[in-house]
């Protein structure tokens, strides 16, 4: 068993520590397992402490830390990094996605540390001005100053998809703070590969000496309650499943502040226009096609649920059913980079399937979860296993109006596919009421084009309805007094 892991690293602030005589195997998903030093050990160095430390970061201009990131994106080329190598065959064998999908993420690594991009990021969450000194308020208030302040953070990050390492390490260097990453299971070494690749181009420069990376299991209260103290942390960013949400609250204190990027869950809507024409439903099913089977449906962005303006007599239904053909035909077309038939059957999923599939009255059950499939229920509700749905299978729901659709939209409704256009002005603010974070179009007819437009954001867009950039720093306000006259007339007022 010791001989078949991979040995992984802690990474402590430049300093790499190989898997010795204390050495821990942990099992990962799909057998990756994987030997690291025992970070019960090691939470001396996974952990800042003494927040003075911070102040060679605090002090470094942010146009120094945009260069060195840029110059680490430039070394994030699969084809050239041993170390992204190790990591993305590990994530291959451990995670949910195929070769071809994973290698269009790990290609896409470089990108998210473009300088220009990066500049407009920190610049619109934050303000460079804001990260690189006091700025004034101006005008009455000219004796008050305002500044963004790095903090001491924890980051629970998902393996899903691996682009998460590359995020937080970006984040970590453009608000001057210093991050522990805990890895997932299953994507135990890409966040880990990139911080070496940091160690690599400048092993002392303050960004690289900010960054500590280490696997420990979840659950495991012993390492948490050591963590998560206000004297060694102040704020946490936790994705990935409720179950450890819930498991990370238990140690929180005034002091510590929790973003929860917990699951959410996506879903497209129909008009009723869709069923119109022959070209708009072939249009409407590549569009579903795309947004249920990008990255092979693991992502938080993925359509699980199309609500469809549609009556529930028998001839509408077969015009549902139709359309439900229609994507699961348009899978074919999806490039590999975006998705593939998978290899092995959802067992648990197929049982669902097959068991709706024997009440015909209610249910409509076509494919599998190999190609991909649809579940047409024959009534205004979707399926009670709805949190299930993945392989490229998706639940297909009529509603007499989409406004219908409001009632099972809050929180956790994250992106919503519409078509066609012209249903958007009638659903946009009552939706956007509701809790949902992102619409998007399945206009395009082209999976690529459909891709592109659910995914072209400007730098510094909202991220599952939040600002994780901005809420992580900490925002100092510096009054100075002012002349008599001037606090007499405050006081005035």
């Amino acid at each position: 068993m010791m001989s078949d892991a991979m040995d992984i690293p802690i990474i402590a602030r430049g300093r790499v520590i190989m898997p010795g005589d204390d050495a821990v195997v942990f099992k990962g998903r799909g057998g990756a397992d994987f030997r690291q030093a025992d970070p019960h050990k090691h939470i001396h160095d996974l952990v800042l402490g003494d927040t003075s430390r911070m102040r060679d970061l605090h002090d470094t201009p942010m146009a120094e830390i945009i260069e060195l990131l840029a110059e680490l994106g430039d070394r994030l080329k699969l084809d050239d990094n041993e170390l992204l190598q190790e990591s993305f065959a590990l994530a291959l064998k451990a995670g949910g996605l195929a070769e071809p999908i994973l290698r269009g993420v790990y290609d896409a690594l470089p990108h998210m540390f473009d300088a220009k991009g990066m500049t407009a990021l920190v610049d619109k969450t934050i303000g460079l001005n804001y990260l690189d000194g006091w700025v004034s308020s101006g005008g009455d208030y000219d004796s008050v100053s305002i500044r963004a302040v790095g903090t001491r953070q924890l980051h629970i990050t998902a393996g899903n998809v691996p682009v998460v390492a590359a995020m937080t390490v970006a984040r970590a260097g453009l608000t001057k703070s210093d991050i522990l990453i805990k890895s997932p299971s299953n994507d135990p070494l890409t966040a880990n590969a990139i911080a070496r690749t940091l160690i690599g181009i400048a092993p002392d420069h303050p960004v690289t000496r900010h960054i500590a990376v280490a696997y420990w299991k979840g659950g495991d209260e012993f390492m948490d309650s050591q963590v998560v103290r206000t004297s060694r942390i102040d704020k946490i960013t936790a994705w990935g499943g409720m179950s450890s949400v819930r498991h990370i609250q238990k140690f929180l204190q005034p002091g510590i502040d929790l973003t929860a990027l917990n699951p959410k869950y996506s879903m497209s809507m129909v008009g009723r226009e869709t069923f119109e024409s022959e070209e708009a439903m072939d249009e409407a099913a590549v569009g579903l096609a795309t947004l249920a089977g990008f990255y092979n449906q693991t992502a938080c962005a993925n359509t699980r649920i199309v609500y469809v303006e549609s009556d529930t007599d028998d001839e509408s239904i077969e015009k549902v059913v139709a359309l439900g053909r229609k994507m699961v035909a348009a899978y074919d077309r999806l490039p590999p980079l975006l998705s593939v038939p998978f290899v092995t059957p959802n067992r648990e999923l197929e049982a669902e399937m097959a068991a709706v599939a024997l009440e015909d009255d209610f249910y409509h059950v076509e494919g599998d979860t190999l190609k991909g499939g649809f579940v047409v229920s024959k009534f205004d509700d979707r399926v009670e296993f709805f949190d299930k749905l993945n392989n490229r299978v998706v639940n297909i729901v009529p509603v007499d109006d989409l406004n219908d659709v409001l009632k099972w939209c809050d929180d956790t409704t994250q992106t919503v596919g519409i078509y066609p256009e012209s249903i958007r002005s009638r659903v946009l603010d009552a939706f956007a009421l509701a809790g949902v974070q992102r619409l998007v179009s399945l206009a395009g007819g082209d999976p690529m084009t459909v891709y592109a437009n659910s995914h072209h954001m400007p730098p510094g867009s909202p991220h599952d309805g939040i600002e994780p950039m901005r809420r992580s720093m900490r925002w100092v306000v510096d009054m100075r007094p002012v002349t008599h006259e001037v606090a007499l007339e405050v006081a005035a007022e």
